[in-house]
């Protein structure tokens, strides 16, 4: 995917889909989604130099449901 001209990759990292990952060149941030109905938990890790244009996206993208567009792992 692209936003604000920059390229995006995001896939799922853990089983599930449960465990996700937005990268770029540089930065990835990983997201996770855990728990059940009020006590869903979302938890964010940063690697790289991001800044909210990175940020944005990966909060968007781990609150809604996109299981069909989220690539698995290939081992």
């Amino acid at each position: 995917m692209q936003a604000a001209g920059r390229e995006y990759r995001y896939l799922a990292t853990g089983r599930r889909h449960r465990d996700r990952a937005l990268m770029r060149d540089g930065v990835e941030i990983r997201t996770g989604r855990h728990g059940r109905g009020a006590r869903k938990k979302a938890t964010f890790t940063v690697l790289g130099p991001a800044d909210a244009t990175d940020l944005a996206p990966a909060l968007v993208l781990v609150g809604v449901n996109n299981r069909n567009l989220t690539r698995g792992v290939t081992a």
